[in-house]
């Protein structure tokens, strides 16, 4: 059976004849310690600027391999370090005696079969090799603070020399929580000099547990200080996620840690959310578990629809993990409608089903809070949920049909439904359906959603192959499970579709801040309240393009997800997603897009009269989803660049194409400031559309007229600005 070392030695002899070493080995880059790419001043610190000195350097560096990029180079290729479709390690000075500025990532960006001759797939745990590789600063979007990092250098083509080994990977550097993170922000002064490097906490408590399957940080180890740290699931052996490679759950909050070792990187989940110090745990022996609270499960109520009449009894599994442990107390604690605080003590029945009744609460429209305590014989304490002011489990008492409404209100800002896993029935106008939101050929399907009035709280996705017949303006009536997919509610697993109506109106479009959006977390009140409703944002400027990545297909190399950054006069950016709705907008996330007839590419500081759709969550970000073309209102773009106008005089071109069906583009130039209107008019001088409504400095614009509601026939296209006004003819024929 060949080793690593025999495959190792084969590839490195392939590479030498492809391409002739000494190609290889001719560039002369000066040799780098990892102190000297890491280490920043502390004025540099203070200022919170923690980019390395030498962002931009090829250079080489010398170090010893903290984690192997693949399980297994020949039989299990799979990564423990998990980072797309990159290879990643961790490098540590060879002298492990440094204990600041000691350690690296380094990432292999292009892994295709031309760049394995680096030989960074075949790296091992404790071997000595020099990488030769650009550095850079990796800053999550909307990020403060980053992760200095070594991109292998893949062209021309450089493998990594091995130098030799050590007999493992030394000893973790001692490090507490409070050098890292100050409560939950970085402290830049005190933790920069751990970034990349293995190092070791002891004796903390967990909290923020997440169970998730999308969640990147299971949990948070505590201090006691106030000062928080979460866990970063890169490692395959520490995540619920698509890269898991075991199966495993997070600790229970109250678990005590009696250590916890790993690589120290910068991570936020959000870009509204304070960049901190998270630790990256590696293999599975770097966690060691000490004492377990209670585990609290399965919280039930008896009744999925509760009236005024109706006591609740609600139920839990509460045991004890620790050998020897028991449970002495478990209580339901509740309030109605926010007032003082109730005990329940809660009886244990059969296989550690505990349970208490919450007596009946004769108010309509009541809101019941409630989450369960339960404490050892070791005196240790749990909550479920463990945030009992964002995450606390409610019911709504109602003596009336339940609605769409009363479905999706999470007033506390947890973003689940009261009705989670129960089975409801509901109505309401189908506001999207597959021909609209398409999704994006990958990761995010098809999908149908309806509303049943204007405003917060009034629209749904309804999930699965039952749902696909339904069409915009049918009034349909849907039984099925509440459930919570990726962050949006949901109904789905439906056993009944009953099409009341068709033809009937949508509801109206709420008008919507982009501040109240924004980047804000999952959950937060102002957005989720919007979740799967009619929204639309007003005289909107595109102030980025690509949300992830630069211009162009593929982000120029780093990423394009379709998704476009836009704000209003708040000044505040959020997203809009183009791949997944049935129009012609697009960012140009693949090359071509802009080649094909009808087709518009969405361009950095153009606007948008109006942007109309349906508001998704997903990867992280809330973000507006237009379903068609009439979602996008009054597009205009400056073309000031490309277009060779003169900027001295006032100008209305011909439209083009013209003849049109059913899109074309009017083109304009103003040579001052001023208050400009585009309108359209039938034939019969009636305005049937106003295209640009707004104040705009000089210089030469276009903006999309989409027709696709008008029928065949001649318009008419007007420009009032300053005192400026010109009239010109267009064709629509269909």
């Amino acid at each position: 059976m060949l080793n690593k070392g025999d495959i190792m030695k084969a590839k490195l002899l392939f590479i030498l004849i492809l391409i002739s070493g000494s190609l290889i080995f001719a560039q002369n880059y000066p040799h780098v310690s990892i102190r000297d790419l890491q280490f920043l001043p502390d004025d540099s610190l203070s200022a919170g600027r923690d980019a390395s000195l030498h962002v931009g350097d090829t250079v080489q560096v010398t170090g010893v391999v903290v984690v192997s990029p693949l399980i297994d180079p020949t039989f299990d290729r799979r990564p423990i370090m998990w980072a797309g479709a990159r290879w990643q390690t961790y490098l540590r000075d060879t002298n492990y005696a440094a204990v600041d500025w000691a350690g690296i990532n380094v990432i292999q960006n292009d892994t295709s079969s031309a760049a394995q001759g680096t030989l960074m797939d075949l790296l091992d745990t404790a071997q000595v090799v020099t990488i030769t590789g650009v550095v850079a600063e990796f800053v999550s979007t909307g990020q403060v603070g980053g992760q200095t990092q070594i991109n292998v250098l893949t062209n021309p083509l450089t493998p990594i020399q091995f130098i030799g080994s050590k007999p493992n990977r030394g000893e973790p550097v001692e490090v507490t929580i409070s050098e890292l993170n100050n409560g939950l922000q970085a402290n830049y002064l005190t933790g920069e000099k751990y970034e990349g490097m293995y190092v070791i906490i002891r004796n903390v408590i967990t909290s923020d547990r997440s169970t998730s399957t999308t969640s990147s940080t299971p949990f948070a180890i505590n201090d006691g200080l106030g000062n928080k740290m979460f866990i970063h699931d890169q490692s395959g052996y520490f995540t619920k996620r698509t890269h898991k490679l075991r199966e495993w759950d997070p600790p229970l909050d109250g678990t005590t840690i009696q250590y916890i070792r790993g690589v120290i990187g910068h991570f936020s989940s959000s870009s509204s959310l304070p960049t901190r110090y998270v630790i990256r745990p590696i293999y599975p022996d770097d966690l060691l578990i000490g004492q377990s609270p209670p585990s609290i499960t399965n919280i039930r109520r008896n009744i999925d629809l509760v009236g005024p009449n109706d006591a609740v009894t609600i139920t839990a599994t509460i045991s004890d993990l620790d050998q020897g442990g028991a449970v002495t107390e478990a209580k339901v604690k509740y309030r109605v409608n926010g007032g003082d605080l109730n005990e329940l003590v809660m009886v244990q029945g059969v296989n550690n089903l505990w349970s208490a009744t919450v007596p009946a609460v004769g108010i309509d429209s009541a809101l019941v809070d409630f989450y369960v305590w339960a404490k050892d014989n070791d005196g240790m304490i749990s909550l479920n949920p463990s945030d009992t002011v964002r995450n606390k489990y409610f019911y709504l008492v109602l003596n009336r049909p339940l609605t769409i409404y009363d479905v999706q209100y999470s007033p506390f800002g947890g973003g689940f439904s009261a009705y989670n896993n129960y089975r409801v029935t509901i109505s309401g106008v189908v506001t999207a359906d597959t021909s609209d939101l398409q999704g994006d050929g990958n990761q995010i399907s098809r999908r149908v959603y309806m509303q049943d009035g204007v405003g917060p709280w009034r629209g749904i996705w309804v999930g699965g192959l039952a749902a696909d017949p339904l069409q915009r303006g049918q009034n349909v009536t849907v039984s099925g499970l509440i459930r919570e997919s990726n962050s949006n509610t949901f109904i789905d697993s439906i056993t009944s579709v009953v099409v009341n109506s068709s033809g009937n109106p949508l509801p109206d479009f709420v008008t919507v801040s982009t501040a109240n959006i924004g980047t804000l977390p999952n959950g937060t009140i102002s957005a989720e309240q919007y979740e799967g409703v009619l929204i639309k944002y007003l005289n909107v400027t595109v102030t980025d393009e690509n949300a992830d990545g630069n211009p162009g297909p593929n982000g120029g190399g780093n990423s394009n997800f379709g998704e476009i950054l836009v704000a209003d006069s708040s000044g505040i950016n959020t997203r809009v997603e183009l791949q997944e709705g049935n129009h012609e907008y697009h960012n140009l996330w693949i090359a071509g897009l802009d080649t094909v007839p009808g087709n518009i590419r969405v361009l950095q500081n153009s606007t948008f009269e109006e942007l109309r759709g349906i508001l998704f969550y997903s990867f992280g970000n809330y973000k507006l989803v237009p379903r068609k073309s009439d979602d996008f209102v009054g597009y205009v773009s400056d073309v000031n660049d490309n277009v060779p106008m003169s900027v001295n005089e006032y100008k209305l071109e011909q439209n083009y194409p013209n003849p049109f069906n059913p899109i074309t583009t009017i083109q304009y130039n103003i040579p001052k400031e001023g208050f400009v209107q585009i309108k359209i008019f039938n034939i019969l001088g009636q305005e049937v559309k106003t295209l640009v409504n707004m104040i705009q400095s000089p210089g030469n614009y276009k903006v999309i007229f989409d027709a696709s509601s008008l029928s065949s026939g001649v318009y008419l296209y007007q420009i009032n600005v300053n005192d400026f006004q010109l009239t010109k003819k267009m064709i629509l024929m269909k």
